[in-house]
């Protein structure tokens, strides 16, 4: 991954297109470690109300059971019942950036996801995650950098700007290839999302990479998705 970040800061000029060839290296890597039924794509993603994210860089969603609104090779427009997760991918990772990541953040959680059939939610789908119950899954937030500021300092500024929402409108973890995670630790050891019980830290380690997967692959493990109701969709719709 290092050594295709390197390849493309060498031999692209735009800024745009570094920036999509950088997303299309996370979105690989994942793809290749990541179970099949989780898809990665590029794109926006929509609620029943008529809310819209800003564009993703990777989106994680069901792609087994997914309804694309909208498809165009690796650019798809997704309902956000059908988003696990999104990574935000930066090459360099400093204040300005982090700012700008945590108002996408708050763009695509504040999205509603509840164009289910009640009558067919499954009980036995229950997770509890942010110290809350739910049969519906919440979406995560995470950033990947290749580069940034010291770990320390970006710790800070993450914890600034989560600290004024609550744990699950918040940057879920944050991976800096050449530095470490900034992370949430408890008494369990290190967790991917924020719980009552944990707080974020700054974990340097050389095997950035290998420890991001890690927790990613633990938590989209538990993924599911709910049946859909792609009506709520189209009540809005003059027919």
């Amino acid at each position: 991954m290092r050594t295709e970040f390197e390849k493309a800061r060498t031999a692209v000029t735009n800024s745009g297109l570094k920036g999509n060839i950088n997303e299309r290296i996370v979105a690989e890597f994942l793809r290749q470690v990541l179970p099949a039924r989780i898809g990665f794509c590029t794109g926006e993603v929509i609620d029943s109300e008529g809310g819209h994210s800003k564009q993703i860089d990777v989106l994680a969603y069901d792609a087994i059971s997914a309804t694309s609104v909208f498809k165009s090779g690796e650019i798809q427009v997704l309902p956000i019942e059908s988003v696990f997760a999104v990574v935000e991918v930066k090459a360099v990772l400093n204040k300005q950036e982090i700012e700008k990541a945590f108002q996408n953040m708050l763009a695509i959680k504040n999205l509603e996801k509840k164009a289910y059939l009640p009558n067919l939610l499954r009980d036995a789908s229950n997770k509890s995650l942010y110290g809350m119950s739910s049969q519906i899954w919440p979406v995560q937030f995470f950033v990947f950098a290749f580069e940034s500021d010291s770990l320390e300092t970006v710790c800070g500024h993450v914890a600034a700007l989560n600290a004024t929402q609550p744990l699950h409108k918040r940057i879920d973890s944050v991976c800096v290839l050449d530095k470490g995670l900034v992370t949430n630790v408890s008494s369990r050891g290190l967790d991917a999302i924020p719980m009552p019980d944990t707080h974020l830290i700054a974990k340097p380690t050389d095997k950035a990479l290998l420890a991001f997967y890690a927790q990613l692959s633990t938590l989209l493990s538990q993924t599911d998705t709910q049946p859909f109701n792609v009506n709520e969709y189209l009540k809005h719709i003059s027919f």
